[in-house]
């Protein structure tokens, strides 16, 4: 029974993983005059309903069914981001000796909580400044992109936290299930709900609810989609563990309610210029090194990072149920309002204007190179894109050209006034 039982219940089984999205700090010792800059008090309720209308873009542009917030999960998301800003603690997990404390798991949470059922996908970031930060992260990191575009489930509940003495430090929790398995467990009154027998019938009744709402492939990023991160950096489990930085993951995942079995064929992905991207690796449930994947799931990594602003194009041909299935479609990375400026050791000098944004690209030399924190003079302003991109604001004119050392990185700038208009007499 039991086997049987994770057969169907697949993804609505708890993710034991964690995204974490963090900058280890440098201290330039060439800079005076040094300001570390403030972090927002983020306005909660706004974020978590922000969170939910951005996740339900993103479902119903890959073709599946949107999130309806659900009060239970809600309040078991709120309880998990609560103990984990308490305990300055990061995770899944809560330790029953800790204050706070509501569940050892998710499922146990979500119970405690007054949901009926214990099958749920929990997704968690840590130490992210706002819900795009932490949804996009989630996304690049593909186990936790997969509970998100899960099939069957329908409900959420969204508890983004922040520490209010170090605001740097927050926890966002996105705890999901299914409405029918909800009102199954409910019909079924168990006392304890994680210990209650539920017939396989009645379970894969429940979890395909959704089977003719629901895209029957669902392919990521979904065709025509912009505003495409372009790398991928941490997760745990980590699916490239000998990698700081790739390229943004592609997957292809097959709706088990419609299909048997799925057989790969082809996997590839092309440039703006058409050309085919070879330095890639190809993961399914065989070979992915978590064996997080089901049988139809298919990821494509570019093991070097996408570039910013470009099209590409993905290839993707099985064999589904003995017919031959193609997808061809394309993709658009971020596009920036600001100058984008590639930063190399032959190109690292620009001239900016006070009080205009820019956009600095520093290309990882390797698969380990990725950027750190720095801390920076109070006339300029930097906030991360990613850990290979920062944006930049001169707040101040400066009389020479400064020099900013990035990691291994120097940037020089020449910070002038914008020019005025002339008059004509």
């Amino acid at each position: 029974m039991k086997k049987n039982l994770r057969t169907y219940i697949l993804g609505l089984l708890t993710l034991f993983s964690l995204y974490i999205y963090y900058l280890s700090e440098t201290n330039l010792k060439s800079l005076t005059n040094i300001i570390i800059k403030d972090v927002p008090l983020l306005k909660i309720q706004k974020e978590e309903q922000a969170a939910l209308n951005y996740l339900n873009k993103l479902r119903k542009g890959a073709g599946l069914v949107p999130f309806t917030s659900q009060n239970q999960l809600k309040t078991a998301a709120h309880n998990h981001g609560d103990y984990l800003i308490k305990n300055n603690a990061i995770g899944h997990f809560q330790d029953a000796n800790k204050t706070l404390f509501t569940g050892t798991y998710a499922s146990d949470r979500i119970v405690y909580a007054g949901y009926k059922t214990p099958l749920v996908i929990e997704n968690v970031s840590s130490n992210n400044q706002n819900y795009k930060e932490s949804v996009d992260g989630l996304f690049s990191a593909i186990y936790h992109r997969l509970a998100f575009l899960d099939f069957q489930s329908d409900e959420i509940g969204i508890g983004i936290r922040q520490n209010i003495n170090e605001k740097t430090k927050t926890a966002f929790v996105y705890d999901m299930s299914a409405k029918a398995l909800n009102k199954l467990y409910k019909e079924r009154n168990f006392k304890n709900p994680k210990e209650g027998y539920i017939p396989n019938a009645l379970l894969v009744q429940a979890l395909n609810s959704h089977k003719d709402d629901n895209a029957k492939v669902v392919t990521y990023p979904f065709k025509n989609q912009k505003d495409v991160p372009a790398a991928f950096f941490d997760e745990l489990p980590d699916p490239l563990p000998n990698h700081r930085v790739s390229g943004f993951p592609i997957s292809v995942s097959f709706n088990q309610a419609c299909f048997k079995s799925v057989k790969l064929l082809k996997f590839e992905l092309f440039n703006n210029e058409g050309k085919r991207i070879d330095d890639t690796l190809i993961y399914d449930q065989k070979s992915d090194p978590n064996q997080r994947f089901n049988k139809f799931d298919f990821v494509l990594f570019p093991l070097k990072r996408l570039d910013w602003n470009s099209k590409y194009q993905v290839k993707f041909v099985a064999m589904v149920d003995g017919k031959e299935v193609e997808k061809d479609w394309s993709f658009t990375t971020r596009t920036f309002k600001e100058p984008l400026h590639k930063v190399t050791a032959k190109q690292n000098r620009f001239t900016i204007r006070k009080n205009e944004s820019n956009i600095f690209y520093f290309p990882p030399s390797s698969k380990t190179d990725v950027l750190q924190t720095l801390m920076f003079p109070a006339n300029i302003d930097i906030t991360f894109i990613d850990k290979n991109t920062i944006k930049l604001t001169a707040l101040k004119e400066l009389d020479k050209p400064i020099i900013l050392n990035i990691g291994r990185h120097k940037l020089e700038l020449n910070i002038k006034t914008e020019p005025t208009a002339l008059t004509l007499l």
